[in-house]
């Protein structure tokens, strides 16, 4: 079973050191819940691989434990928003919910061993918050939706939400058919409305230019960044085993695998072992991802959006330039009378490589649908 990220984070923060702090005891408790079985090892010494990672109950209780960790953190939060923002919110009209907030951040494949003896892989589901920034401005803007046929659910459910930045605003109206407008709001010292007007709007940049010219964004290394994950201890990223996620020692003979930054398999001639910097990391994932940038602008002959592009580099990063070169997903984004019987839609072609070793990754399909939806965006 991977070893889930927000575990790698707990056991490699610097409070994971003092046997007495409350990371080093949730930890252990997670550690306990999620690697309950013993390791054996075979004549020769050699670990072996387990069938199954727990029982149904085991992981009937590590799945209840998550999920009441993850609500206790959720209140404390919540708390800690309305003691500092209430008043605001109250003033501006705004019912604040955090269960608006809460995004689906891991799930972890494991094989579960049932009663009746069959084993069968099921997902942890890990929880998280993604909470804005709240922070007071002197202009907000309310989205507003009429209840009439022509709004659409998706404009619908926008009805009075308020963005505290302009650049939040989706496009309106979000469909041509929909009566939907935007209320901009300036507001005093004591967060009251004191004029309003017609929002009227802005179109998004969405230019398209040549794959040859592009480079891949902020944003897409940000999200590249989230999909490879890195291990650090303090500000510095350290090198780690690619498998597990934990730590290795540096004064060592480094084994396959090892690794630092976001995903670089560290080569015979590299020497990191005093880590490096968050700049560095970035700077080696950039240098990283440029066979993928030369994999885009070597196979596609249409123009592209940022959006775009971003998405298929990270897909031919992941994949491999070769396979990115001959897959179906190339002719798709390149053709659009292209058609294959296998994979009917650029969707199915795109999702289709969500596989290791000929099965079914949950963590390669989650990457898969949230760069297709970025490509579509």
């Amino acid at each position: 079973m991977k070893q889930p990220g927000f575990l790698a984070k707990l056991i490699t923060s610097p409070a994971y050191a003092n046997k007495h702090s409350d990371e080093f005891a949730r930890a252990n408790k997670y550690m306990n819940l999620l690697y309950p079985g013993k390791i054996n090892f075979d004549t020769s010494g050699n670990m072996i691989q387990p069938q199954y990672d727990m029982t149904l109950e085991q992981f009937q209780t590590a799945q209840f434990e998550l999920d009441s960790d993850f609500e206790n953190a959720k209140q404390e939060a919540e708390d800690a928003i309305q003691t500092e923002y209430g008043e605001y919110f109250d003033n501006l009209g705004i019912d604040f919910d955090i269960d608006n907030y809460v995004i689906q951040s891991e799930t972890i494949a494991v094989k579960v061993l049932y009663p009746a003896g069959n084993i069968i892989t099921r997902n942890l589901l890990i929880y998280d918050l993604n909470i804005p920034n709240f922070a007071k401005q002197p202009k907000i803007w309310r989205w507003h939706s009429e209840g009439t046929d022509g709004t659409c659910d998706e404009c619908a459910a926008l009805d009075e939400t308020v963005f505290f930045e302009e650049s939040d605003i989706p496009e309106i109206p979000v469909h041509p058919n929909c009566r939907c407008w935007v209320e901009e709001q300036e507001l005093d010292d004591n967060n009251r409305t004191v004029f309003s007007r017609v929002y009227k709007g802005y179109k998004k940049e969405n230019k398209t230019s040549e794959a040859s010219n592009m480079k891949i964004s902020d944003n897409g290394i940000n999200m590249l960044k989230r999909f490879e994950g890195s291990v650090k201890i303090g500000d510095k990223h350290v090198i780690y085993d690619d498998k597990t996620g934990r730590p290795l020692n540096s004064d060592k003979e480094l084994p396959a695998g090892a690794t630092i930054g976001y995903g670089h398999l560290i080569k015979s001639d590299e020497d990191f072992k005093h880590g490096i910097t968050e700049r560095q990391a970035t700077e080696i994932l950039r240098s990283d991802i440029s066979t993928a940038e030369h994999a885009i602008k070597d196979n596609i002959t249409v123009p592209l959006s940022q959006n775009q592009y971003d998405a298929l580099v990270s897909l031919a990063y992941n994949i491999g330039a070769k396979n990115f070169a001959n897959s179906t997903v190339v002719k798709y984004v390149n053709d659009s009378n292209y058609h294959n019987t296998k994979y009917p839609t650029l969707e199915s072609a795109w999702m289709a490589w969500n596989k290791s070793g000929g099965r079914e990754m949950a963590g390669l399909t989650n990457r898969r649908q949230q760069e297709f939806k970025l490509f579509n965006n």
